[in-house]
């Protein structure tokens, strides 16, 4: 499995989680904060936003980790074993969601 292949499966976890997180309705609610003037405020427009905020953060939190443990083990590249790094640390932010 190729670095390219488990950065779609990690894509895929991520937007899994832009739907099933418990942050989602924290999210939505908190549209007036986000959501730009010009867009209009329509359930479907705050729906998608929610889910691609969410998804985002995932996708960016579950990066630390794999970061942290690049530099512990004095890699120079990412390599098939931070990604796997990086898609438990994406999979583990996915699991309250799936609970």
């Amino acid at each position: 499995m190729n670095p390219q292949t488990i950065f779609i499966a990690i894509l895929g976890v991520t937007l899994l989680n832009g739907f099933v997180s418990p942050m989602v309705p924290l999210v939505f609610f908190m549209a007036p904060i986000w959501l730009p003037e010009f867009v209009p405020p329509t359930r479907i427009v705050l729906l998608y936003g929610t889910s691609l905020i969410v998804s985002v953060s995932t996708l960016m939190v579950s990066a630390v980790p794999a970061g942290i443990f690049e530099r512990l083990t004095g890699r120079q590249e990412t390599d098939q074993t931070s990604m796997f790094v990086w898609l438990g640390a994406a999979i583990l932010l996915t699991l309250p969601g799936l609970i």
